[in-house]
């Protein structure tokens, strides 16, 4: 069971999405969209690798929480970027789709981590990295800058 020390961590670890929320917001305004997307997509990567050792509880509370730093700032610029993308006439079925794409990931890397996990951690700590490397080359992909986008329409 954890103790009490075990959810004090959790706590602040999760605050640390709070965070990367409030974070995101001037980033977004300063930097435009995909600079800090980019940026964070590849920070993303280091951070997961530095889940290969663990020196003390409070490493792995550092890591925690700049993964919920570093996840909060994607996940924020992707609902930027993503209304901004499309006209009004199909904004609101795109973001849907989006949405619905999203939650299906959520279901399927939900269950991905809880079958490898009894395979070996390490190969969950593995598929982070992986996943981390596509997610950043993916981010490269993109080249519409939508900071200063018109939204049309509205």
């Amino acid at each position: 069971p954890l103790s009490q020390d075990d959810l004090w961590q959790l706590s602040g670890s999760a605050f640390g999405s709070l965070i990367g929320c409030m974070a995101t917001y001037f980033m977004a305004n300063w930097l435009g969209r995909l600079k800090p997307l980019r940026a964070s997509n590849i920070t993303q990567i280091g951070v997961f690798c530095l889940m290969f050792v663990c020196f003390s509880n409070m490493y792995l509370f550092g890591v925690a929480t700049a993964i919920k730093i570093i996840n909060a700032i994607i996940c924020m610029m992707i609902w930027f970027i993503a209304p901004e993308s499309f006209p009004s006439m199909i904004r609101s079925t795109a973001t849907g789709m989006i949405n619905s794409c999203g939650k299906m990931g959520a279901v399927a890397g939900t269950a991905m981590v809880f079958l490898l996990f009894y395979v070996s951690t390490l190969t969950v700590t593995i598929s982070f990295v992986v996943i981390a490397f596509v997610s950043g080359v993916c981010s490269f992909l993109l080249r519409k800058e939508t900071e200063d986008a018109v939204l049309t329409e509205t």
